[in-house]
C-alpha cells in the first residue's frame, strides 16, 4: 500500500529519518570536493528503498532524509533493504578510495548510516521559494521524536519510537526500551532497537569488505 499526503491538513503515517554517521565531522576534514557525490551515493540507495516500500522521501537535510511510510511493514521494509544494500550502493566509492586515497581522506572508514523512526499525525502545509519552487512542508511530533533518538547509540543501527512499536513494530525484534535525554526543557526520549546485525554489512579491511 502507497501512503497518500494530502495537499494540507492532516495525515498519519510513520517517519522515518535516515542520516549519515560522522558526517560534521567528514565535513571539517574535506576541501568541499566531492563530498556531495559522497552523500548522494550513500544516501541513494536509501530513497529507493523507501519509495520501493510504498513510502515517499519528502525531504532532504544536508547528509539525511525524510520520508514517510504507511505502516510497520513498509518502514521495516526499508530498512531491511536499506541495511543489506548499503554497501553495495557504495561499492564505487570502496574502489575510487583505492585508486585516489587522497580523494577520500574525509571518509577512511567509508559510510555508516543512523536510521530513526516514530509513528504519529503530521501536519502538512505549503511553502515556496524561488529556488525550490512550492513544495509540502511537514511537520509532527513523530518526526521530532525520530530525529531526537538517531543520536542514541553508534554504528549502523535503526532505532524506534514507543508509537511506532505500538503500531506494528511490536512484530519484529526489538532491544529495549531505552532512553535518550532530550534538549534542555524536554523530556527524555523512549526508543528500541530495530535488531538488524545480521543484515548490516560489517567487515573489515581484506576480508571482502574493504570499504568497511
Amino acid at each position: 500500500m502507497a501512503i497518500a499526503i494530502p495537499k494540507s491538513g492532516h495525515f498519519e503515517a510513520f517517519a522515518l529519518i535516515v542520516d549519515i554517521n560522522g558526517f560534521t565531522g567528514m565535513v571539517a576534514q574535506s576541501d568541499g570536493n566531492v563530498i556531495a557525490d559522497f552523500v548522494r551515493d550513500v544516501l541513494v540507495g536509501s530513497v529507493k528503498a523507501v519509495e520501493d516500500a510504498g513510502g515517499e522521501v519528502v525531504g532532504f537535510m544536508g547528509d539525511a532524509i525524510l520520508a514517510v511510510l504507511p505502516d510497520a511493514d513498509s518502514a521495516a521494509a526499508a530498512c531491511f533493504v536499506i541495511a543489506k544494500d548499503l554497501n553495495s550502493q557504495c561499492e564505487y566509492i570502496s574502489q575510487s578510495q583505492k585508486e585516489c586515497p587522497d580523494c577520500w581522506e574525509f571518509a577512511p572508514g567509508g559510510p555508516s548510516l543512523k536510521i530513526g523512526i516514530e509513528h504519529g499525525w503530521m501536519d502538512v502545509a505549503e511553502i515556496s521559494s524561488r529556488a525550490l519552487g512550492t513544495h509540502q512542508l511537514i511537520i509532527g511530533n513523530a518526526i521530532n521524536h525520530a530525529a531526537r533518538i538517531l543520536n542514541a547509540g553508534s554504528g549502523n543501527r535503526c532505532l524506534v519510537g514507543p508509537s511506532a512499536v505500538k503500531h506494528g513494530f511490536s512484530n519484529y525484534q526489538l532491544e529495549g526500551p531505552s532512553f535518550i535525554a532530550g534538549k534542555s526543557g524536554e523530556p527524555s526520549y523512549e526508543y528500541f532497537k530495530f535488531d538488524l546485525e545480521d543484515i548490516w554489512i560489517e567487515g573489515v579491511p581484506g576480508d571482502g569488505y574493504s570499504y568497511w
